[in-house]
Order: C-alpha cells, then structure tokens, then sequence
C-alpha cells in the first residue's frame, strides 16, 4: 500500500513536501499486529511492511506484549516520578540492562527517553532528574541592541558590501569557468 494512501499515516502538505506526523495506535490494533507476530509465525518485517509500519515499532511491541502480556500494549502514561527514574537508571546499571531490555522491563515507550534519563542523571545526579524539563529548549534572551552611532552603522554597512563584493566576483568566477568548460566540450565535439 503506498505511503500516501496509508490509513495509519497522517500526512499534510508543507512547502511543496507531504509530511507524516506521528500518530498513536489503539490498543486492538496492537494486538492485531503482535498476534500475526506470535501466534502466527510471520516476521516482524513482514508484519510492519503488510501495514507500513516501522519495523522497530512492531517488535517493541512484541516485546511488550512477551514481558507484560495485554496489558504491554495498553497505552502507557508519560509522566514519571523522579524516584521512578532513579529506580530504573539502578536496575539498568545494576543487571547490565541495554536500554531497549529496560524499557520492556518497566514499560518505558521510547529508550531516546530513557537516554535523556540517564545522561541527565550522569551531569547532575539524582537531582537533576527533579527537574521537569520538557519540551524545546529556551533559547538565551536576547540583550536589547543599544543604538549604533553613525559611525558603527557605516562600518556595518561597509561590511555587508565587502562581502557582498565578494560573493558576486567569486559567482562571476564560477560563471566564468563555466562557460570556459562548455566551450571546451564544444570544440572538442568538432
């Protein structure tokens, strides 16, 4: 089934480019998918191609569903305490857990999750994972520009022409050695 007409893709249109915005499955559907995988016997591959899916996607799943049963592909909540994530950050290191074996383990969706957790937990220890810390990074405040003196605007203007200077003599440049290599095949064709 092609990607545009994929029922569990949302996609909109963003300058000249369709783009696919992640969407959450519902639990039947899980089930469905992780059944053809267990009971079944087909791949993983097979499963997430036959739906377009991610093919991570459908063996974290499977892997939910062999540590928890049902109740691994039930949604899972995504606010976790400080003493939670101090929990999970010991029992990995303390049983030598890669970080896909401890999300399974405690139900954990994504491990870019628990990657934040850990190298949080490494700069600033348990305190550090107090601190709520969603979302994008706010940028520094920017410090108010006090006014430019007529000298500083024209050696500002001044700079802005030199190196606009300098871009348009290396793009006559480069339109020159251009016409040159397509004289050349020219008259290498005679």
């Amino acid at each position: 089934m092609p990607f545009l007409e994929c029922p569990q893709k949302v996609r909109h249109f963003i300058g000249g480019i369709f783009m696919s915005r992640k969407i959450k499955h519902d639990y039947n559907f899980k089930k469905a998918v992780v059944k053809e995988v267990v009971n079944e016997g087909l791949s993983a591959y097979a499963v997430s191609f036959k739906y377009n899916l991610g093919e991570s996607m459908v063996r974290r799943w499977v892997s939910f569903y062999r540590a928890h049963g049902s109740k691994g592909l039930k949604p899972i909540r995504n606010k976790y305490s400080p003493k939670f994530k101090v929990k999970v950050i010991q029992k990995m290191k303390e049983n030598s857990l890669s970080f896909q074996q401890t999300c399974v383990l405690f139900k954990i969706p994504s491990s870019e999750t628990l990657v934040k957790w850990v190298k949080v937990y490494n700069e600033k220890g348990r305190e550090g994972l107090s601190i709520e810390n969603r979302g994008r990074i706010k940028s520094m405040p920017r410090k108010p520009k006090k006014p430019m003196t007529r000298e500083e605007q024209l050696l500002d203007e001044l700079a802005d022409l030199k190196a606009e200077n300098a871009y348009l003599k290396k793009l006559h440049a480069l339109v020159q050695s251009e016409k040159e290599k397509e004289e050349k095949r020219k008259s290498s064709r005679n």
